[in-house]
């Protein structure tokens, strides 16, 4: 009976020593809310529902598919280059560290992006996009939803009339306090 009881606890003990704890995306998420140089935004998109009702059926099931969307943002006057490094490798771990798999990378000249997805490629349930502007600042957004498509959301999205846009992005750009320029940027897909 001893030598049963040693064994049961060098088991215990080699499962809890072997379990590594590492950080998720919605423990940084959620570490975040308490950062106060994070500027954070939580919504529902059942929110927005009502600007979607004259829009066609086919518009108004993408937008239905997509369900929460999560983004944390560290803008440029509130840390210094070391602590968005430590802050990019910190997410780049986490991002290593998952089942997500990449969707796209941009870089030019004013920053990177990185932009990974959850799911089946025509049928999304989550969508995370880590951004990083050097005159800008550091986030990351996490859309959630249940089988998104990002074909039918980018064509949804380009139906947007460009006068509303562009009021939508001064929007932005003023709570964030930085500066949108409209050039081309190069995107490469991940193979």
């Amino acid at each position: 009976m001893k030598k049963l009881f040693t064994f049961a606890i060098i088991c215990i003990s080699l499962v809890l020593t072997s379990c590594k704890k590492e950080e998720s995306l919605q423990s940084y998420l959620i570490k975040s809310e308490e950062n106060a140089d994070y500027m954070r935004f939580d919504f529902s998109t059942s929110m927005l529902a009502p600007y979607f009702e004259t829009t066609s059926e086919e518009d108004q099931e993408t937008f239905k598919s997509v369900k929460k969307v999560n983004i944390a943002f560290l803008p440029v006057n509130k840390a210094t280059e070391d602590q968005f490094d430590t802050e990019r490798k910190r997410l780049k771990g986490i991002m290593k560290n998952t089942d997500y798999k990449s969707l796209i990378r941009v870089n030019d000249k004013r920053g990177k992006a990185t932009i990974y997805y959850a799911g089946e490629a025509d049928a999304i349930d989550e969508i995370v996009a880590i951004v990083y502007a050097k005159d800008f600042g550091f986030g990351v957004t996490r859309i959630l939803g249940n089988n998104m498509n990002p074909q039918k959301i980018m064509s949804m999205v380009q139906k947007v009339n460009n006068k509303d846009r562009e009021k939508g992005l001064e929007k932005i750009k003023d709570m964030f306090g930085g500066q949108f320029e409209t050039e081309k940027i190069y995107a490469e897909p991940v193979q």
